[in-house]
C-alpha cells in the first residue's frame, strides 16, 4: 500500500498524516524513517516488531517511533483495523523537554478514556486541516501536533509501573530468548525471586501467566516467520521452541484459531495476491496503450479517406 504520508514527507512537509481501515495489510519487512512517527490504532488490534521484539497494540493505544528506529507492523489474517501515522521533523517539536521524552526507543501509550476522547478529537482534527488547510495552516498543524505529544507525555507519566522494572526485564528475556527451553524455575533464579513472588508480579504486571505470555511471544514469532519466510510448519516450529510438533499445532491453534498450515497457506495466497497487483497494473497500462494506438490508426485511416479524392 502506498504511504502518502511518507511521499508527503519526502516532498518537504514538516508534518504529514494518514488514515488507513483496511484488513491484510501486512509488512513483509523492517522500515525506518529519517523523522519521528507517532501511530494512533483506532480500531482492531495489531503486532509491531521492533528490533527483534514483538509487541501488541489495542484501540486507542500509541505509539513513537525515533528517527531511524527499524519497525513493521502486522495483523492476524482477515482481522479489520483501522490506525492514523503522524509523521513530524525534529524542528515541530516545541521544546527541548518534550523531545528528550520522545527519545525513549520504544513504548506504548495507553490514556485514560476521557483523555483518549480529547485525544481522536485533536488527530482527526489533523486530518480535517491537512485535507482544508486553512490561514496559517502549518502554525495549527504544529500547534495540534503539540498539544497531542503533551497529553499522550502525561498520561504515560501517570500510567507509570513502580517496581515493575524487574518484571520488564523478566519479559525482554522472554522476547529475547523464547526459542530456548524457558521455565519458571530458570527464571525465578536467574533474576533473584521466589517461583510463586514471580508468578504473582509477572500476573499482575502483564495480565498474564507466564506460561501464557511465552506460548503467545511463540507463536506471535511463529507468524512473522510464516509471512517473511518460506519456512516450512516443522522448521517455524524448531524456531520458536517448540521440540513437540504436536504441541505446537496445539498451542498455535488455541491462541490463532486455525492450524499452522492453515495460516501459512493463507500467508503464501496473500503474498501470491500481492506479488500479482503490479503485474496487472502493467496489463492494464498495456492494454490501454494498445488501444489507444488502434484509436489512433483508426483516426488517422479516416482523415486519409476524407483527402483522398
Amino acid at each position: 500500500m502506498i504511504d502518502k504520508a511518507q511521499a508527503s514527507m519526502d516532498a518537504g512537509a514538516p508534518i504529514a498524516l494518514e488514515l488507513i481501515s483496511t484488513v491484510n495489510d501486512n509488512m513483509s519487512s523492517s522500515h525506518f524513517h529519517e523523522f519521528y512517527e507517532l501511530y494512533f490504532l483506532d480500531s482492531g488490534n495489531r503486532y509491531h516488531a521492533i528490533d527483534d521484539k514483538i509487541f501488541l497494540t489495542t484501540p486507542g493505544d500509541f505509539i513513537f517511533f525515533p528517527p531511524l528506529t527499524m519497525h513493521h507492523s502486522f495483523s492476524n489474517l482477515g482481522v479489520p483495523f483501522s490506525r492514523i501515522v503522524i509523521y513530524f521533523r525534529p524542528d515541530m517539536i516545541a521544546s527541548e523537554e518534550i523531545r528528550a521524552a520522545l527519545s525513549d526507543p520504544f513504548r506504548i501509550y495507553r490514556p485514560a478514556k476521557e483523555v483518549l476522547r480529547e485525544l481522536r478529537r485533536l488527530v482527526y482534527g489533523m486530518l480535517d486541516e491537512q485535507d482544508h488547510p486553512g490561514d496559517y495552516h502549518w502554525e495549527q498543524m504544529n500547534s495540534i501536533l503539540n498539544m497531542v505529544l503533551v497529553l499522550v507525555l502525561r498520561q504515560t507519566q501517570v500510567r507509570k509501573y513502580s517496581g515493575g522494572n524487574r518484571i520488564n526485564e523478566v519479559i525482554s528475556y522472554i522476547h529475547e530468548n523464547y526459542a530456548s527451553e524457558i521455565t519458571i524455575p530458570d527464571l525465578a533464579e536467574r533474576f533473584g525471586m521466589s517461583e510463586y513472588y514471580l508468578c504473582r508480579q509477572f500476573r499482575k504486571y502483564s495480565r498474564r501467566t507466564i506460561i501464557e505470555y511465552l506460548q503467545r511471544t511463540r507463536i506471535m514469532n511463529a507468524k512473522r516467520l510464516f509471512m517473511e519466510t518460506d519456512h516450512n510448519v516443522t522448521q517455524v516450529a524448531a524456531l520458536t521452541g517448540f521440540s513437540n510438533l504436536t504441541h505446537f499445532n496445539r498451542v498455535f491453534r488455541s491462541i490463532s484459531g486455525q492450524t499452522p498450515s492453515e495460516y501459512r497457506k493463507q500467508c503464501r495466497l496473500v503474498d501470491k495476491q500481492t506479488k500479482k497487483r503490479p503485474l496487472m497494473d502493467q496489463c492494464h497500462k498495456g492494454a490501454l496503450l494498445i488501444l489507444c494506438f488502434v484509436f489512433l490508426f483508426a483516426f488517422v485511416i479516416s482523415s486519409a479517406a476524407c483527402v483522398i479524392p
